[in-house]
Order: C-alpha cells, then structure tokens, then sequence
C-alpha cells in the first residue's frame, strides 16, 4: 500500500492545471506499459512481481545466503555473550612470520571488548618488537619486564595506568619499550607478567612471535585454552601448518590443537592459493575448525584497525573466528 500512495501522490503532482478526470481515466483503462499478463486492477505490477520471473529467482537464492548468514551470525552472537567463571587464555601463533597473526589477534580482541562490554587484554609475547601497539591503535606504557618486575597491583584500576587502551576497551601490554628489551622477553618475564595481569581480565590473547619450539613458546603453550593457527592460503602456507599441528600431538599438546581454530588470511575469492575444503581437508580431525579472512583494504594498509572500516564480509568472518576461539577456550 505504501507504493500505491507514492504513485497516487506522484499522479496527483503532475496533473495540477490539467483535466485531472481525463488524466484519471487514461490511467486507469491503460495497463502499464511493463505489464505481461492479467493482473487485480489494484495491484502494482513490481510490487506484486508478476513481470520478473528471473529477478525473482535471484531473489530466492540471495535470501537463503542471507538466512545462512544471519544464522551464523546469530550463533556467534550467542557464543560471544557466553558466561566466563575463570579468566581465558587465547594464544594466535604461526610458524613464520607474515601471516596476519597480529591483525587476527587484535581483531579477535575488538570483537570481544565490542560484543561484550568487558576489558579485554592483548599481551605481546613477540622477541622482534612487533607491531601490536600500533595495530591496537594505542602508545605503549609499561611493558611485560616492567609488570614482571612489579607484579599483581591488586587492583584494576592500579593496573590500567601501566596499560595503554584502546577506544573499544582493548588493553595492550607490549614485550618491550624498546627493541632490545622485546629481544630480551624469555620465559621468565612472560611468566611473571602474566602472573601480574591475567585475573584481572575475563580474556587474555597472547600475540606470538614466529615458532612454536623456544622455552618461551612452551610457557605460552602450557598456559592457553586454545590457539588460534594464522596461516596462508597456500600449499606452503597450509603444509607448514600441518607440520605445527603434527608437533603440537606429539608434544602433548593434543587436547589443546583439538579444541583449536586455523584461520587462513588474506583469502581472494577465486584467486590462487588452495580452495577452503583443499586447506580444511589435512585438519579435519585434528582441529576445531577451519575459518576463512577474506583479503581486505582497510587490514592491508597495516595501520590501526578499526572493524567499522572492513568489509561486511571481512568483518563477519572476524566475528565467527573470535567466536569459535572463544568456544575453544571454555571447553578447556
């Protein structure tokens, strides 16, 4: 009916100083030019989609994506509002370096501090002084030596002015101020860091450095609820991994890569690499899930991230990583 009176309205507007009798009786004894077949006088024939056979098929098939999509995301919805008794640990680790680990990490951290209204910590256990400040978007303060020093404050809000914060309630805790004291993070520091800050977030990601084999590595192994494997979509990309899922079952860390998630980054729909059920293919009973991050514009450009500037598909698949990883975690 709100068609009827547009097109009612619009009549009405162009006939003012004609014979509107006249013009009434032309439009009413006159189908529509785009008219194919008999039709209730009343009825708007693109309302009532009686002319567009194909279009309506279209239609059909959009919307059932759409019904798969808005399915997924009501499940993710419901995952990401999931009670927490006792703090959760989440590692995103790959074997080299280049995958988009940190961009997974910070991403995972924003969809939790946006979904649920909680601080969340992002703590970098990188040697190489990475990036993870500037990807947060925040100017470190203290760093992990620095908390491993001091230790448990007691209080939240003691603790947050020796972390820096994002805008969406992320809080960054980097390996060093300087490149030589990330060079310096080991085992130890990483320990008492985490000693330092864990209990006072319902959610820490660790943002590992490249390699899963150093002391440091271990530590942050034995601590996590559940990984987050970042990884190319590519024969390389995905073999390497393998051969890190293949090292963690034979270490002991089976329970762990089970109830963990392979991200593959950076994914161009059609474009080279492996197709998804290729690259799920190796990790079908090894691990949780395999998710797919499609390449985005906003995640090249390798600044600060923000979710509202990806792609609605981009963003998406961001939300249903953090919630598999989270569902990972609480199985633990």
């Amino acid at each position: 009916m709100a068609g009827l009176q547009v097109r009612r309205s619009a009549a009405g507007a162009d006939v003012i100083g004609c014979d509107r009798a006249k013009q009434a009786n032309v439009s009413m004894s006159s189908p529509p030019p785009h008219s194919a077949r008999p039709m209730a006088p009343h009825l708007d024939p693109w309302i009532a989609e009686l002319t567009r056979e194909a279009s309506r098929g279209r239609r059909t098939r959009w919307s059932r994506a759409d019904r798969r999509a808005a399915k997924r995301a009501e499940s993710a919805a419901a995952l990401l509002a999931s009670v927490i008794v006792s703090p959760r640990r989440l590692a995103v680790i790959g074997l080299k370096g280049g995958t988009g680990k940190t961009t997974l990490a910070v991403a995972i951290a924003m969809t939790y501090a946006r979904s649920r209204r909680e601080h969340i910590l992002l703590f970098d256990a990188d040697t190489r002084h990475g990036s993870l400040p500037l990807r947060a978007g925040v100017l470190p303060v203290a760093s992990a030596h620095d908390l491993a020093v001091t230790g448990d404050p007691g209080r939240v809000d003691i603790l947050a002015g020796s972390l820096g914060c994002s805008p969406e309630g992320v809080w960054v805790l980097p390996s060093g101020r300087t490149a030589t004291q990330s060079a310096e993070m080991d085992e130890r520091v990483y320990t008492g860091a985490m000693n330092a800050v864990y209990q006072h977030f319902p959610i820490t990601i660790t943002d590992c450095g490249s390699g899963v084999a150093t002391p440091l590595m271990q530590r942050v192994l034995s601590g996590a609820h559940c990984l987050v494997l970042a990884t190319t979509a590519t024969a390389d990309g995905v073999l390497t991994t393998e051969s890190t899922v293949d090292w963690l079952q034979r270490t002991g860390y089976g329970a762990l890569t089970k109830r963990s998630i392979v991200a593959l980054t950076n994914v161009v729909p059609k474009g080279p690499g492996l197709s998804l059920e290729e690259a799920r293919r190796p990790f079908a009973s090894s691990c949780a899930a395999v998710l797919a991050i499609p390449a985005d514009r906003h995640l090249a450009v390798g600044g600060a991230l923000d979710l509202d500037r990806l792609a609605p598909a981009t963003r998406a698949a961001c939300t249903e990583l953090a919630a598999a990883a989270l569902r990972g975690a609480l199985s633990a």
